[in-house]
């Protein structure tokens, strides 16, 4: 799930989304139009990333957030603080301490936000929320459809407020919002957050580790 948040951030920032969709269409007619019109992507490296949900997973974005180089802001309703290993490859270790912060703080603060925490039956996302976030902010929900409001995330999307969106998730699953899927704006995935082939490995592994120690 959190290297599936970088690869829309990612391509968000630099328009792939959109030009994946626009290159096979115009690009051998349009090609120079196409390359100034994606010519003004931005950096990652420097900027803030703004987690809500601090768990296992909001954690695991963090830790790739912090090896970009970008500035990790953190909410969460149940965790004041947590230290997030970066291990990389010939057995280094660097500790960070990432105390959470307010949510009105992190909307106000972050340059991108993405959404870690379960659908409790109304949006956490709406226009009030929206509105209290810097101009040009990019959001991913790659956790639960309906934790995001569409309908005004879309608004938002079309005045501005909202540069782009990533969504594996959708309000409407597995039917989701024709206006959601043709928004220009928006890059796309049918809920693969959590498959990978990896993933489906580790999940077999618990699975059969649970079934020997009941068979102890």
């Amino acid at each position: 799930v959190a290297e599936l948040v970088f690869a829309h951030l990612f391509g968000m920032v630099r328009f792939l989304f959109d030009a994946n969709r626009n290159m096979p269409l115009t690009g051998d007619t349009k090609f120079k139009e196409l390359k100034k019109s994606y010519g003004a992507g931005i950096e990652l490296r420097g900027k803030k990333i703004g987690i809500i949900g601090f768990g296992r997973i909001g954690q695991e974005v963090a830790k790739i957030a912090l090896g970009q180089g970008m500035e990790v802001i953190a909410h969460d309703l149940h965790c004041k603080n947590a230290n997030i290993d970066l291990k990389f490859y010939d057995g280094q270790k660097v500790t960070f301490k990432i105390n959470t912060v307010p949510i009105e703080e992190l909307y106000k603060k972050a340059d991108f936000i993405t959404v870690h925490v379960p659908f409790q039956g109304e949006p956490l996302i709406s226009k009030k929320e929206i509105e209290l976030m810097k101009d040009n902010v990019g959001i991913i929900n790659a956790a639960r459809g309906g934790v995001i409001n569409e309908a005004d995330l879309l608004d938002s999307l079309n005045s501005g407020k909202v540069r782009f969106a990533g969504l594996d998730v959708f309000e409407n699953e597995p039917t989701p919002s024709m206006k959601v899927l043709m928004a220009h704006q928006v890059s796309l995935s049918p809920h693969i957050g959590a498959a990978t082939l990896e993933a489906q490995d580790r999940i077999g592994i618990e699975l059969a580790e649970q079934i020997e120690n009941l068979l102890k």
